[in-house]
């Protein structure tokens, strides 16, 4: 059974790709080319989803989860960028919030841990990790043993 904050995390992640995608169905030339300010990249939709996503996160972990659901949930928030790859103006924000779900590592039982680490270095190979990707996987090959 899916967990409440499993589909709330979905439902924000939903939201956010949507507004991004009328944002770049109504931008108007020459909004955010040459540096020029404005643009789907310059809203402030980017900044709320990292917020909301990092309350619902938070929430989550201090709740103490099972390794099932925190697995579930980890799962979801790693898989996004990769599912979203062809919005540009969200990948990397999906990139990025990825680092909020470290501290559901923790509740990750070894066996739990070590799948995820293996669908994580499939998904994100070394050659196209950023910093916070290469800390994900150092805590889940931590929390493998």
């Amino acid at each position: 059974m899916e967990n409440e904050t499993l589909r709330s995390l979905r439902a924000l992640t939903s939201a956010y790709l949507d507004r991004v995608a009328e944002l770049e169905r109504n931008r108007k030339f020459p909004e955010g080319l040459f540096g020029i300010k404005g643009g789907p990249k310059d809203d402030p939709c980017h900044e709320r989803y990292a917020e909301d996503a990092r309350a619902l996160l938070t929430a989550f972990a201090a709740s103490k989860p099972g390794s099932e659901d925190a697995a579930a949930v980890l799962r979801e928030l790693f898989s996004a960028a990769e599912a979203n790859r062809d919005a540009q103006c969200a990948y990397w924000m999906l990139i990025a919030v990825q680092g909020l779900g470290l501290p559901l590592v923790e509740a990750l039982t070894p066996a739990d841990a070590a799948a995820l680490c293996g669908a994580y270095r499939k998904q994100y190979p070394r050659r196209m990790r950023l910093p916070v990707q290469d800390e994900i996987l150092k805590r889940l090959q931590k929390a493998a043993g």
